[in-house]
């Protein structure tokens, strides 16, 4: 192949290869499985036709490669319109471009590239740990704009340069912090126009089998925060937070009903009789909100389902908050229809015979559906059940298998046999899924993944009166503790390999300071910014008022980040000029010579040692310094110049006044 010197060198490739993995790195777990072994081999022969000056490939080969990743991407990703694969494509062709990086106009294409990429990391999450990756990324990125414009050093860290990027960077977040806190917004948070595509981070489903929520203790991220109105939260046993309520069973997966219509409305309470509350959910990809049973009213924040789901309007993929009323009920008095009495009285025909004839057993002994209740929840308090994360598999008829012979189980394998028991007794029953308890993390309670949980419900009917729906927890009945205290406080061994009780205090410390970002800068939406507004005078906003208030903060802000640095250049100059208005009075006393002065330092310097010649090597050192403080960008510490041309000029001056003129 033939060989030429390639325009960029080798440390300006560097950097540039340096932007391009930053930018890609947190994107990796998302990306085919494809797409390393390619960015590494793209890596490795870009650098090895660097150091080889080898001539760039062949347009139709980088045609072809180009085509076949396109091909890998919808092989791999499907061929629907998606965020993923609008992202994926991206990132696969910023690091193909490195391949014909080999001119300067191809490698500011690429660093323009990672500003990009480096910004699709925040379609998917506005944590506040993505802040720092975003700052080293756009650093890394500046950086290597910096490198390929003003080569400055043969070295791959120059000190200097480096101080120079974030020098840069440092006057760009005024400007940043302005257009976050005035630019237009549309009505809903920062980052927060609507995700056509549907995807987000899934916590409980519509569905349940047995596993499904063992999986969620085993994850400590963030569910939802909880702020309650007169600070006081309810005993942990009380916090039973609603999510979506499962009817059908197929013998062992649940799934939910599909309702046209909404619950009724409930009688008014009063205040001390509800709890009001704010809840920050994070995204699920889902409908699903999640309440403390029950709510009163949705105020328009969701619907609410006959059976007291509440469901959001839209797909809840971004940070949600919402406020809610419930009120803390034993019974939730509610008609039933015989459509829905039919529905949840169904379990699979022929199956589970051995529970089946204990219920029949029970029955004959005592009719009362309470006595029934009583007794499927002694049976679980008496006997030898354990509640486990680490359950034996059940296979085939998993209610007879639980309940006569592996007899440990999590949440939902007690939520599930119970909920089957009672239809098998002629009760109608469901099954909860949601979350209970939380963590109480100073101004709000946190409730996590791991807190995931399952019960379930009884529908009542008394010989006199109406029907009524009773919450029934069967775990509390093997752990009371686990409703008692949390999930957290039972564990007595790890859950993974990970699994430390210091790095779960920190995750919950760090929590702190995400629910302030979420609160200062992701949930900062409209409302906020007009509230800022009129609390700086602004009660109406017009296009033209908008455009001059952010003329004057641009200006504004503009003369508070140069002032300083002018200042700061200003007082360096004074001084420079101080030390050398100390020199032209030394020579004061010679007129011809000292109407030199304004000529220049080097010129007087030339003169002064014509004069005086026994003071050239002072002088030529003072104005070594002198030129290296006033014009040198890499001079290591202006104040030590500043010191040692005060030095050598008190050196200078006993020479100067001692010496005349002939």
């Amino acid at each position: 192949m033939a060989r030429i010197q390639s325009q960029l060198s080798m440390k300006q490739l560097f950097w540039i290869t340096f932007a391009v993995v930053l930018a890609v790195l947190p994107q990796l777990y998302r990306l085919p499985i494809w797409f390393l072994p390619m960015a590494l081999m793209v890596i490795s022969y870009r650098f090895y036709a660097q150091i080889n000056h080898i001539k760039k490939a062949w347009n139709t080969l980088l045609m072809f490669l180009a085509l076949l990743v396109l091909v890998l991407i919808i092989f791999s990703q499907g061929l629907t319109l998606s965020r993923e694969i609008s992202v994926t494509i991206l990132i696969s062709m910023a690091v193909l471009k490195l391949l014909e990086t080999y001119t300067m106009r191809d490698a500011l294409l690429v660093v323009m590239l990672c500003y990009f990429v480096t910004m699709t990391r925040f379609l998917y999450s506005q944590d506040l740990l993505l802040i720092f990756y975003l700052l080293g990324s756009a650093f890394i990125t500046t950086h290597a704009l910096s490198v390929l414009n003003y080569e400055k050093s043969a070295r791959w860290f120059d000190r200097q340069q480096i101080k120079s990027t974030a020098a840069s960077l440092s006057l760009a977040v005024p400007f940043a912090i302005l257009f976050f806190l005035v630019f237009p917004r549309l009505g809903s948070p920062i980052w927060g126009s609507p995700d056509f595509f549907g995807e987000g981070k899934t916590g409980i489903s519509d569905t349940m089998s047995p596993g499904s929520i063992i999986e969620l203790f085993m994850d400590d991220s963030p569910a939802f925060r909880v702020t309650f109105d007169d600070g006081v939260v309810p005993p942990n046993a009380q916090l039973y937070w609603r999510g979506p309520v499962l009817w059908h069973f197929d013998g062992r997966t649940w799934s939910r009903q599909k309702h046209n219509s909404l619950r009724q409305t409930m009688r008014q309470y009063g205040d001390a009789e509800t709890i009001a509350y704010q809840i920050e959910q994070e995204n699920t990809g889902q409908n699903y909100m999640f309440s403390l049973d029950y709510v009163t009213d949705s105020a328009g924040k969701g619907f609410l389902l006959p059976d007291s789901t509440l469901y959001s309007m839209t797909t809840i993929n971004q940070l949600r908050h919402y406020e809610l009323k419930s009120v803390l009920l034993e019974r939730f008095y509610q008609d039933l229809s015989d459509h829905n009495r039919r529905l949840l009285l169904t379990y699979p025909a022929n199956q589970n015979q051995r529970t089946l004839a204990l219920i029949r057993q029970w029955q004959a002994e005592d009719p009362n559906p309470l006595a029934v209740v009583n007794r499927a929840l002694q049976k679980f308090n008496q006997e030898d059940f354990y509640y486990s994360f680490t359950p034996p598999p059940l296979e085939g008829e998993v209610i007879d298998e639980f309940l006569f012979e592996s007899r440990r189980g999590f949440c939902e394998h007690y939520a599930s046999t119970f909920t089957i028991m009672m239809r098998m007794a002629g009760i109608p029953a469901r099954v909860v899924t949601g979350y209970q308890g939380g963590i109480d993390n100073g101004e709000y309670l946190l409730v996590k993944q791991s807190d995931a949980h399952a019960w379930s419900e009884v529908y009542i009917e008394p010989a006199q009166g109406s029907g009524y729906w009773m919450r029934i927890d069967p775990t509390s009945m093997v752990a009371p503790e686990r409703v008692e205290s949390g999930s957290q406080n039972i564990m007595t061994e790890k859950r993974h390999w990970i699994d430390f009780e210091w790095l779960r205090d920190t995750k919950e410390s760090l929590d702190k300071y995400r629910y302030q970002w979420n609160q200062w800068v992701r949930d900062f939406n409209v409302s906020k910014q007009e509230a800022l507004f009129k609390a700086i005078g602004f009660e109406y906003r017009d296009g033209k008022t908008l455009a001059l208030l952010m003329m004057a903060i641009l200006l504004f802000t503009a003369l508070l980040t140069l002032i300083p640095m002018w200042w700061l250049k200003r007082q360096r100059h004074h001084t420079l000029q101080r030390l050398y208005l100390q020199l032209v009075r030394t020579i004061k006393h010679n007129p011809a010579l000292y109407d030199q002065h304004r000529k220049g330092i080097e010129h007087l310097t030339a003169e002064i040692i014509k004069t005086y010649p026994e003071s050239e090597p002072r002088m030529q050192h003072f104005l070594a310094l002198y030129l290296q403080a006033r014009y040198s960008k890499q001079a290591p510490k202006k104040q030590q110049l500043l010191q040692h041309l005060q030095k050598t000029l008190n050196q200078i001056k006993p020479i100067l006044q001692a010496s005349k003129a002939p």
